[in-house]
């Protein structure tokens, strides 16, 4: 799957955003993501990376453990 970032104006959106719905309708996979949501993955993605760098992760049975608890 392919990710684009559209900027335009809100009537050019608007046209875009019923096309995206018709595809969506159809049972096409398409996933929507404003400004905020985009940003907040990416700064939670950067942060896993350096965790990880860091060497500075859980394993994954220990998480689970630990949640149950």
């Amino acid at each position: 799957m392919q990710t684009l970032h559209i900027r335009a104006q809100e009537s050019v959106i608007d046209k875009i955003m019923e096309i995206v719905n018709e595809f969506s309708m159809k049972g096409e996979k398409v996933e929507l993501l404003d400004n905020f949501s985009f940003d907040v993955e990416k700064k939670m993605i950067v942060k896993s990376l350096q965790e990880e760098k860091a060497n500075d992760t859980i394993e994954h049975d220990k998480l689970w453990e630990e949640l149950l608890k």
